[in-house]
């Protein structure tokens, strides 16, 4: 590694590391939000739901965590433990990249990045009235990636391996290749998907109302917007082997992290969207809005049969669960 090479990767990493600090601070508040929402008793009613969001969000922030504690070692190790050891910064560098720790922070950011998707997934499959032809394609692209994800990772823990360049390259780049395109495949389906419900639900619901769900902010948490075009600014450098790609490839780590915490957030609190509001925004059901004391506001649908009317309140655990519960307590309000 060349003088020049090795400044452009210290650089990259240590303003790779301090982002991800910054981050990791946004992603713990996240995961507090979240699980104080979880735990507050506004979705009581579903404690199997409450189980899986209160789990998968455990399970993400500890892999976050195990990547920033690894990273941030691995870094002082090689500016401060070892830096006058044999071959100085660039001997470091060369010997002790594929060492176990380093390996270990590497497989907790795929995993993560595993984890993101799949819930991405699980929203467009919701979002497009739950056809599994949707997400058929964008599946198949899911396990070739993990395959390749797999191989990378043992390359890379190999003696003498190295994460960010030699062979693990190879593999690493149509890794990387399939997974941002599927990100940004999902991203364009999921924004043109709520934008062909936009009109529909604002005259449903009103324009003020509707604008939880069909805002622009709402379009790019729901799509993962953001890690998208982070995934094409590493993709890039780290395919041409350059170093700023570690700083790149760390602020994406943290935002497939982020995404799903973010849209998680919107689903115990009532404002993501559900089967329940994609089958009443793809047709000419009534919905009128009740206001409640709480951060987000109840939808009710309104349905006339003869000349009786019959309301009944979606919360935000049953909008997730429209499948299920509010279908009972529809059958139960015509009784």
């Amino acid at each position: 590694m060349g003088t020049s090479a090795l400044s452009e990767f210290e650089h990259a990493y240590y303003i790779g590391n301090y982002l991800s600090g910054i981050l990791y601070g946004v992603a713990l508040v996240m995961y507090i939000m979240i699980m104080r929402s979880l735990l507050g008793g506004k979705n009581a009613n579903f404690p199997r739901v409450n189980r899986f969001f209160a789990v998968y969000s455990t399970v993400l922030i500890l892999l976050l965590t195990i990547d920033i504690s690894c990273n941030a070692i691995w870094g002082e190790q090689m500016w401060i433990t070892f830096r006058n050891g044999p071959g100085g910064v660039p001997g470091f560098i060369v010997a002790q990249t594929s060492v176990w720790y380093e390996t270990l922070g590497s497989a907790s950011g795929v995993a993560i990045i595993f984890m993101g998707d799949a819930l991405l997934l699980y929203r467009l499959f919701i979002i497009y009235g739950s056809k599994y032809i949707v997400i058929l394609l964008p599946s198949i692209a899911y396990l070739a990636a993990f395959s390749l994800a797999i191989i990378e990772l043992v390359l890379a823990g190999r003696p003498g391996g190295n994460f960010f360049g030699g062979r693990t390259l190879n593999f690493g780049t149509p890794y990387y290749a399939i997974m941002i395109s599927l990100n940004m495949i999902v991203t364009l389906l999921i924004c043109l998907r709520l934008f062909q419900h936009k009109k529909t639900l604002g005259g449903a619901l009103g324009k003020e109302q509707a604008k939880m769900y069909t805002s622009v902010a709402s379009m790019l948490i729901e799509s993962a917007a953001p890690c998208s075009l982070l995934g094409i600014m590493f993709l890039v450098p780290y395919a041409r082997g350059d170093g700023v790609a570690i700083a790149f490839g760390q602020v994406w780590a943290k935002l497939t992290c982020i995404s799903p915490q973010l849209i998680i957030l919107r689903v115990v609190t009532g404002r993501a969207w559900s089967k329940e509001v994609v089958t009443q925004a793809r047709s000419d059901a009534v919905f009128r809005t009740k206001p409640t004391h709480n951060l987000t506001s109840g939808i009710e649908v309104s349905s006339t049969i003869g000349f009786s009317s019959n309301v009944t309140t979606l919360t935000p655990s049953e909008k997730w669960n429209a499948d299920k519960q509010s279908a009972k307590s529809l059958q139960s309000s015509t009784v």
